[in-house]
């Protein structure tokens, strides 16, 4: 069977179920565990699914909907942590005023603001300010339509919201990295959210992890020469590079 068949089975598959395991592919495909993992590594650089725990995850079969956040934050979490830890070094000082997108990478942050002294964090990630509520933390929420599964809030109303502070900084982060440098998401909704985050920071940080390099979904953030800082675990390829005014190797 070729690739191109074998990855409409795993395409068609997931129209009718948002996951499926390595062992339950390679019964459908009649392929071995490698060739099965081959392919899948191949579908997610094109931003049709998530690899997370032996399965794969439908991320956007049908255009905006994201990938559940449980699942986001289960991958890398340890890179994810450190490119945070790193970014909040870097880039808030003391009296800083934050904004952090609904994104996993992002979400770890919290720890290292709460060791910051008179900081202000806004954010559209429903876990986010759970995390938030538990520290001294002075937080706000950006309301608006909430986004089942993934715990973030999207629309006009949380926009508005972001578009009454002025941010020191604002971490985002994205679902992939193309290949000529464009920020990319499974979300056109979410992307509207950082774009306007992005308006109301001085500073724009971009957080991502080598899983993200490569993949190229549906909808364009922004392209990477737009962040003042780019942090990820692994350097970025040479093309890609050039464009980056500050890159942190973590």
């Amino acid at each position: 069977m070729s690739y191109s068949d074998r990855e409409q089975i795993i395409l068609d598959y997931l129209k009718e179920n948002s996951s499926v395991s390595v062992k339950r592919l390679t019964k459908l495909l009649f392929a071995s565990e490698a060739t099965v993992r081959r392919d899948l590594q191949k579908l997610e650089m094109k931003g049709h699914i998530i690899r997370a725990h032996g399965k794969a995850v439908r991320a956007n079969s049908y255009a905006d909907k994201k990938v559940d956040f449980d699942v986001r934050e289960g991958e890398a979490n340890p890179i994810k942590k450190r490119i945070a830890e790193a970014a909040v070094k870097d880039c808030v000082p003391e009296g800083s005023v934050v904004i952090l997108d609904a994104s996993s990478t992002a979400m770890h942050a919290v720890e290292f603001l709460s060791h910051k002294g008179d900081v202000i964090v806004i954010t559209s990630g429903l876990k986010t300010a759970m995390l938030l509520s538990k520290t001294n933390i002075r937080f706000y929420s950006t309301g608006g339509k909430a986004v089942n599964g993934s715990y973030s809030f999207v629309g006009q109303t949380a926009i508005d919201t972001i578009k009454t502070f002025n941010a020191d900084v604002c971490f985002v982060s994205c679902h992939g990295l193309s290949e000529d440098g464009f920020a990319t998401d499974t979300s056109e909704r979410e992307n509207d959210m950082r774009s306007s985050m992005m308006k109301q920071s001085k500073r724009k940080v971009l957080l991502i992890d080598s899983s993200k390099i490569g993949k190229n979904c549906w909808h364009n953030l922004c392209n990477i020469s737009e962040f003042d800082d780019v942090y990820c675990n692994t350097p970025l390829p040479e093309k890609i590079a050039k464009s980056v005014k500050n890159f942190h190797l973590v």
